[in-house]
């Protein structure tokens, strides 16, 4: 087949403690099985102060045969700003972009083999193949799923592979750290860039993948692995701020969509703070969580006057009766079985023709 030509757009941000990961992650681009003249990659540095951007420049600058293109950005613009400036910058001739984490490692194939799935999907927005947790056979990511409450479950997480996974299937969105998508695709549903830049980060893959469905793009998940990742080793000392940015975004989303459990998915985020709080005993946290909770409202606001207004229920989503509803108020773990349990009874119908 004539391969079709992709960038690849990969961003950093002061990721010096993690950089034997960083390094064996560009390394994974650079000696991709996919013709050298038909991709690039794109490096988005946000604002680094310890010195990581230099390492990787450095990296880079000794891989002559890639075609890459580094940019350095003056301050942190986030997972969205990062990866929108990655993209404007893209060869206008790519039918595709790959987001790949710089924790994550592209499997040889694993570019080909997306590639090969979406060009026999037409109506294709967003893709993402099996992501393994990093040095084992177990799963991180098998497709992205929202439920009513407007939480993310993140199919087949620490389930052995290949697990229940036969055949490509629905899936509510492909998860940032390793998805393909088609640019006309985003061209037609976002315009110029890939997420609401307001997001910066978490809740913003998920935002695309249901603009893509409201546009009329679906997303997949295919069964084949393609890459490694290993979930949370770039926030992992900034425990506060994720998890600001976790609520801060569900309840801007919660007041752009129609989901019919809107009030009960602010009680089930007071209810989720409260319980953290409690954890925690830390005031700073309890002010960063009430914070989070009226600039998601804010938020949520200004992007209704911008007319960003989503139909969550275009999107395969996990429904929930109301009589489960006190599940969901209860332990964690509850609501993660129930959700992939919801999902394995429905994986047939999800499954793609």
């Amino acid at each position: 087949m004539t391969w079709p030509k992709v960038s690849i757009i990969w961003l950093n941000h002061n990721s010096m403690r993690i950089m034997s990961l960083v390094l064996q992650s560009l390394e994974s681009i650079a000696n991709l099985d996919y013709p050298g003249d038909k991709f690039e990659l794109i490096v988005v540095d946000n604002g680094s102060t310890d010195g990581s951007f230099e390492r990787v420049r450095e990296f880079l600058e000794r891989r002559s045969n890639l075609r890459k293109k580094i940019i350095r950005l003056g301050k942190n613009l986030g997972f969205t700003g990062g990866n929108n400036v990655g993209f404007m910058a893209r060869d206008r001739e790519s039918k595709y972009v790959l987001l790949l984490n710089n924790d994550a490692v592209l499997l040889q194939h694993g570019l080909k083999t997306l590639v090969e799935y979406a060009e026999n999907f037409e109506r294709l927005g967003g893709l993402q193949g099996v992501v393994l947790k990093y040095g084992t056979r177990f799963i991180d990511t098998a497709g992205d799923f929202i439920n009513e409450l407007l939480q993310v479950h993140v199919f087949g997480g620490y389930r052995e592979y290949p697990w229940v996974l036969r055949r490509p299937f629905y899936i509510t969105y492909a998860d940032g750290c390793c998805s393909l998508y088609k640019v006309n695709a985003i061209l037609k549903c976002v315009g110029e860039k890939l997420f609401i830049d307001e997001f910066f980060a978490y809740g913003d893959d998920n935002v695309l993948g249901l603009m893509l469905w409201n546009c009329g793009f679906s997303s997949i998940s295919i069964p084949e692995a393609v890459a490694y990742h290993a979930r949370g080793s770039t926030f992992k000392k900034q425990a506060v701020f994720p998890t600001y940015l976790n609520v801060r975004n569900r309840v801007a989303l919660s007041v752009i969509t129609n989901i019919r459990y809107k009030y009960l998915v602010l009680l089930h985020v007071l209810k989720s703070i409260s319980a953290l709080i409690a954890r925690t005993r830390s005031k700073n946290f309890a002010k960063a969580m009430i914070r989070a909770l009226i600039d998601g409202l804010r938020l949520g606001e200004t992007l209704k006057r911008k007319r960003v207004m989503i139909d969550i229920y275009k999107a395969p989503i996990i429904i929930i009766p109301l009589k489960d509803m006190p599940l969901f108020f209860t332990a964690q773990r509850v609501a993660v079985k129930y959700c992939e349990k919801y999902i394995i009874n429905k994986i047939s119908e999800l499954a793609v023709e």
